[in-house]
């Protein structure tokens, strides 16, 4: 148990300062690579180069077809942004406004923008839906909010003149006489939605998206998740509405229906500025970068609440998967335990085929398969496929106790009067859940530091509100 709470803290503590450890590794990072732009002052002198992208975001076609660049895929702008700082890719490519805001942040002076003109390459943006009558209600809400005043009132706030992430949100009352809007959003798209101050999901689009739930007489239910998993989660069915920062492409009009343009906006280039290398690595010594590491990370914000109630959800998520795995885990060696043949296989194919397929995989088919087509919590979702994982694990390591228990122990037993199930429970079990229960301590902090891979599910755990603040900062 010592051990448990011993990796559980480890855990816990690694993933909370994961943004300032991930500071101290660009300061201590060798900055001389030929990758680093450091006279870049327009696109052009990209072509050839590496230049980092979104996965399933424009750009790769923005850095292939107009740039002339070589793309570079990353799942989250964090890690691309702290690449362009080491070196490894030249640049980043992402909508301008949102360049410009990493860019202007506090920490961020070594970092600069090249903008790539409207005229070369500008797309729309818009919301994405499977529901037609969901699309059309929400282009007359946007046709309606033009002619008031209140869309270009939103565009001058989010939109113009270096926007204030830190302002409230307008207060915008929800009725829910009509039920909920679930809509999907990638809260790491300032200033499309970002997460802000006591972990409130805050953006143009989150106040789009509520503003046309207040039109609907809806209440409203957000989804965070990663960029790339918004199309598949709205195809899949699970939200009403994705918005983002989603540009409008035909390809993706194969796949998915899109609003009216509700933004459009060019790109631009996020680069390493001349000399920025040394502005990082000129800092104050480790303590100093801890305590701002640890002002910018937790308390800026509130953002400690962040990690607090991810670990709530990844412990939670633990809890029950372990609880119904061990349930799951006897019945499945009792029946590895019987003499049947065909039970027998039945129970081994069950552990075969878990125990070889790899987490995210079940995790994912156990989402948009099996729970496809209901209403189901996502955490629920998790905890049903970690309790496939955990009753697998369980039931052979079970198994394996009993099996190592010496029969002449049960002889006895059986020769003094005890009938079977007797036997069992007063001489086998016993023994055999001493025996595994090492390996079931350690199968359970085996399952928390699984958990991290929730986040393809729009789950928000310890791991995805470390990669948030990251992002942040």
């Amino acid at each position: 148990m010592r051990k448990t709470v011993n990796s559980l803290f480890m855990l816990s503590l690694v993933l909370v300062l994961a943004g300032c450890v991930s500071e101290k590794e660009e300061q201590m990072q060798p900055q001389e690579s030929k990758a680093v732009r450091t006279n870049a002052d327009d696109y052009t002198s990209f072509i050839g180069k590496k230049l980092g992208v979104n996965t399933g975001a424009i750009s790769d076609q923005i850095a292939k077809e107009y740039v002339k660049a070589t793309p570079v895929y990353y799942s989250e702008t964090a890690t691309a942004i702290e690449d362009v700082r080491r070196g490894k890719i030249d640049g980043f490519v992402i909508n301008l406004i949102t360049a410009q805001i990493f860019t202007s942040q506090q920490g961020s002076e070594d970092l600069g923008c090249v903008e790539i003109p409207a005229e070369v390459f500008s797309a729309p943006m818009g919301a994405i839906s499977i529901d037609r009558d969901m699309i059309d209600r929400f282009n007359v809400f946007l046709a309606e909010i033009k002619a008031n005043g209140m869309f270009d009132d939103m565009q001058n706030r989010w939109m113009k003149n270096a926007p204030d992430l830190d302002s409230p949100m307008p207060k915008i009352s929800l009725t829910g006489e009509n039920g909920t809007l679930k809509v999907a959003t990638a809260a790491d798209a300032m200033p499309f939605a970002y997460i802000g101050a006591n972990a409130e999901l805050k953006g143009y689009s989150i106040e789009l998206a509520r503003r046309f739930a207040a039109h609907e007489g809806m209440n409203i239910e957000f989804a965070e998740m990663e960029f790339d998993g918004l199309i598949p989660y709205v195809a899949g069915g699970k939200a009403n509405l994705a918005v983002a920062d989603i540009t409008i492409t035909e390809e993706r009009k194969e796949s998915i229906l899109f609003t009216d343009p509700i933004y459009d906006d060019p790109f631009g280039i996020i680069v390493l500025k001349p000399g920025g290398a040394a502005k990082r690595n000129s800092g104050g010594g480790f303590i100093e970068w801890l305590k701002i590491g640890i002002e910018r990370n937790l308390i800026t914000d509130n953002r400690w609440k962040m990690i607090v109630d991810g670990l709530g959800t990844t412990m939670s998520i633990a809890f029950w998967a372990q609880l119904f795995g061990t349930m799951l885990g006897c019945f499945v060696c009792f029946v590895l335990t019987r003499k049947n043949k065909l039970i027998q296989w039945i129970g081994n194919f069950y552990c075969g085929l878990i125990h070889g397929t790899p987490v995210v995989v079940l995790l994912l088919i156990t989402y948009y398969v099996i729970f496809g087509n209901t209403n189901i919590s996502n955490v629920t979702v998790a905890v049903a496929a970690f309790t496939l994982v955990t009753g697998a694990s369980v039931a052979g390591n079970l198994r394996g106790a009993i099996e190592t228990i010496d029969p002449v122990e049960i002889e006895a037993a059986r020769s003094i009067g005890f009938s079977p199930f007797q036997a069992f429970i007063t001489v086998t079990f016993p023994q055999a859940v001493r025996r595994a229960l090492p390996s079931y301590t350690n199968g359970f902090v085996e399952l928390v530091k699984a958990t991290a891979i929730v986040g393809y599910i729009a789950i928000q755990d310890l791991t995805r509100a470390a990669d948030i603040i990251r992002g942040r900062t």
